[in-house]
């Protein structure tokens, strides 16, 4: 007997979640151009990795998930979207959004980090989201994430010591 997927067709998932991912590439990018080609990619991957959804996660936390990390790639793969993002001070900010000048600085450090744990401290640092809430989003316990950006804090505070940045 075949596996059932758990998704909805991939038609369904946009006409229900379009709007939703579109909103979130948008604020991560501050481009709505370059939000709408973000949203095409994003369910593109749907179809193709549709096949990963264990439905351990609703589908919304799942394409939330891909679309935030979709999007910090495509900031880390266009480094010249990173310092755009400091010249938008004035714009109104999610609740858990900080300076320009200080979410640039998380993306820099988030460079080299493993795709789940760059989900982890954007959703923590910048969107503002506690760990309880991280956690169920991403479908990991407290402790893990917990664990998890507290590994990176530590890591991004010795890169800052080493490279001069404390007396």
């Amino acid at each position: 007997m075949p596996e059932r997927d758990p998704l909805p067709a991939t038609r369904e998932l946009f006409e229900r979640y379009g709007g939703m991912v579109f909103r979130r590439c948008a604020a991560i990018l501050r481009n709505d151009e370059a939000a709408r080609d973000a949203v095409q990619e994003i369910f593109l991957r749907v179809i193709e990795r549709r096949r990963q959804f264990r439905g351990d996660a609703s589908p919304v936390t799942w394409l939330y998930a891909i679309a935030t990390l979709h999007c910090l790639q495509q900031l880390r793969d266009h480094a010249g979207r990173l310092a755009k993002l400091a010249l938008y001070g004035d714009e109104p900010r999610t609740a858990g959004a900080r300076d320009p000048a200080e979410r640039l600085a998380v993306f820099e450090l988030l460079e080299g980090e493993p795709e789940d744990t760059r989900l982890m401290v954007y959703l923590h640092y910048i969107d503002g989201l506690t760990m309880d809430e991280v956690a169920a989003a991403i479908g990991l316990s407290r402790k893990t994430v917990s664990r998890r950006v507290n590994e990176f804090l530590a890591s991004a505070r010795a890169q800052f010591v080493a490279e001069g940045g404390a007396s």
